[in-house]
């Protein structure tokens, strides 16, 4: 009889452990997936809006590597 409470004890406490483990590993997942979503609201669409700025900023890296390339710019 002392073995059947022994193994009962046994496994409530196996089932413990593997309770508060899945909770540790499901609340680590919710924690990155919550760090990866977009700040204040904004979805995929609206990160990724050229502003001026970028598009200036594109148009002179494009004229920088055709310098660099011709040997305009570089002095090569």
């Amino acid at each position: 009889m002392a073995r059947l409470l022994l193994f009962a004890i046994l496994l409530a406490l196996v089932l413990a452990i593997v309770y508060v483990l899945l909770t540790i590993v499901t609340r680590t997942l919710d924690a990155g997936q919550n760090m990866l979503r977009p700040q204040h609201g904004q979805t995929k669409e609206g990160l990724m809006v050229p502003t001026p700025f970028q598009k200036i900023t594109y148009a002179a890296l494009i004229v920088l590597l055709f310098g660099v390339a011709t040997g305009w710019l570089g002095g090569l």
